[in-house]
């Protein structure tokens, strides 16, 4: 399992260490605590910690006199590389000398390039003199530093929204699992003994019944997934109606500022990313799904005309203009538009065909991906040549901007579990916008599997 926690805090002073993770844990916010020793971080980071928000961590590192500032945030900057995973978070200072936070701040904002991690969205500043910290003979005052502490966070409304939106999903996930696993507490005919035994079953059951279980064995997250998040949307939508929350109150209050107006996307904001962000997950390499996963675009090699001949009957040229392009049988045929569009599959997956138990047929929908500046060729007023295309939109595949088109009567399918289309995966539809094309597709085309016998 990989390490997961919203928050840690880094000190070289164990006792001062241990202060600030009671201190957060008092307010809430349940830390891991990293101590700088002898030039190394303990416990060492074998990776980013998944879901960080927040970094708690004291300006001066060494008691050497000798070490000034850029050695500091050289060192700061070196653990906030290694620990703090791509996302926003914020870095909280904590230290007997204030004045020397706005040198640290610059010195790590300026070497942010070179050291090579991401700057926080802000930066905060609590005074240990004022709880009690690191002084003798001095007790700690854990409800002002439980103030502090929150006082810091909400310094970005932003983070602390996301913050409080992340923590309903998992209580809504914990609620979830609390309910499901009272099946099995209170029925009487379980002994207790036996009560971890008969949940594996019982969850092992439920992934079974969600997707079959041939996928349930090859995917059994997955099959998890699918058992339990009608359950957890459920919950959510409880808790989110029936528990209002002032940490959102600055959305309320950025709308309600309008007046009758609606808010603008701003201009600086890329739409191609955001409609990625909505729409597709596109593929980093260690992150790439096999091509025949529900949902994933994979984009055909080059070098493989031959496929598209054998699996759609003609060359992509033909294929390309008649299915795609607006007026494409009676136009002449431009080479340089063939050569930059490229043809991709999408996969269905066969979840449909292991619930009814069918032998299991991968299917996949015929699409093409294009520049945005081909656009006149593929779509007029916004509509494709012809209503079984179903338009993507706008996306960015590898941070380049492109659009895609899906055909939902053109398919192919694959009944085999060693796979080898010569297709490179290269991002995957999020599951609204696949249920989006299953539901075109299933008007436009006559489902596989279905046998009719003429006399």
């Amino acid at each position: 399992m990989k390490p997961f926690s919203r928050v840690a805090a880094l000190d070289n002073n164990e006792e001062d260490l241990d202060a600030i993770v009671r201190a957060l844990g008092r307010a809430g916010y349940s830390a891991i605590p990293y101590l700088f020793d002898v030039g190394a971080f303990v416990p060492e980071i074998t990776q980013p910690c998944a879901g960080l928000r927040l970094v708690f961590s004291d300006i001066h590192l060494t008691p050497t006199s000798s070490i000034n500032g850029v050695d500091h945030a050289a060192t700061i900057g070196n653990f906030l590389k290694q620990i703090v995973p791509t996302g926003p978070y914020g870095v909280i200072f904590w230290s007997k000398h204030e004045a020397d936070e706005t040198n640290i701040v610059r010195e790590l904002i300026s070497r942010a390039p070179d050291i090579g991690f991401n700057l926080p969205v802000f930066f905060g500043f609590m005074d240990k003199n004022k709880v009690g910290i690191g002084q003798v003979d001095s007790d700690i005052d854990y409800e002002l530093l439980g103030r502090l502490i929150n006082e810091q966070v909400s310094k970005s409304q932003s983070l602390s929204i996301v913050m409080n939106w992340e923590e309903r999903i998992l209580l809504a996930a914990a609620q979830a699992s609390n309910s499901l696993f009272q099946v099995i507490a209170t029925t009487p005919e379980i002994e207790k003994g036996s009560i971890s035994e008969e949940w594996l079953k019982l969850l092992s059951f439920l992934s079974q019944e969600a997707v079959g279980k041939l996928s349930a064995i090859s995917n059994a997250s997955g099959a998890l997934d699918n058992a339990l998040f009608p359950v957890l949307e459920d919950q959510l939508r409880i808790q989110t109606s029936n528990t209002p929350n002032d940490s959102d109150a600055p959305i309320s209050e950025t709308l309600a500022a309008l007046g009758a107006l609606k808010l603008k996307l701003s201009p600086s904001i890329d739409k191609a990313s955001l409609n990625s962000f909505y729409l597709v997950e596109d593929f980093k390499a260690e992150a790439e799904l096999p091509y025949s996963f529900r949902g994933v675009i994979s984009k055909i090699n080059k070098g493989a005309e031959d496929f598209v001949t054998n699996h759609f009957g003609e060359s992509w040229a033909n294929v390309l203009y008649r299915e795609f392009i607006l007026n494409g049988e009676s136009i002449v045929q431009d080479n340089s538009l063939i050569e930059r569009s490229t043809p991709c599959l999408i996969s269905l997956s066969a979840e449909c065909d292991e619930v009814q138990g069918k032998i299991p047929s991968h299917r996949y929908l015929l699409g093409v991906i294009f520049d945005p500046a081909d656009v006149k060729s593929f779509l007029r007023s916004g509509n494709p040549a012809r209503a079984a295309l179903q338009n993507v939109g706008m996306i960015k595949l590898g941070g380049v901007t492109k659009c895609i088109l899906v055909s939902c009567r053109r398919f192919t399918s694959e009944h085999s579990i060693s796979f080898s289309f010569p297709v490179t995966s290269i991002a995957r539809l999020r599951r609204n916008t696949l249920e989006e094309i299953i539901h075109h597709y299933t008007t436009h085309a006559r489902r596989p599997g279905v046998m009719r016998f003429y006399s």
